[in-house]
């Protein structure tokens, strides 16, 4: 299974940029805008579990309340049929 760029997406901190009008303000900005670059970038911690659960659906591992429900219906036929 390929990874789309979605899946591998690292989460990064967003700052929108204000309206700046003094010199200082500019200098805070700038500030802000360093300190923001610091902060650790890091995957989705669900995407592991995320592409685990896709590939036992592909391979029809991973059992859903509709497939459940679809065997336990089988299994009740199959049962009153053999009384």
């Amino acid at each position: 299974m390929s990874n789309s760029s979605a899946e591998t997406k690292i989460h990064k901190v967003r700052i929108e940029k204000p309206a700046i009008q003094t010199p200082e303000e500019e200098r805070l900005w700038r500030d802000v805008a360093r300190f923001a670059k610091l902060i650790p970038f890091e995957p989705n911690p669900n995407l592991g579990r995320v592409n685990e659960i896709r590939e036992a659906i592909q391979k029809g591992n991973y059992l859903i309340p509709e497939m459940i429900e679809e065997t336990a219906a089988r299994l009740a036929i199959r049962f009153m049929r053999k009384e």
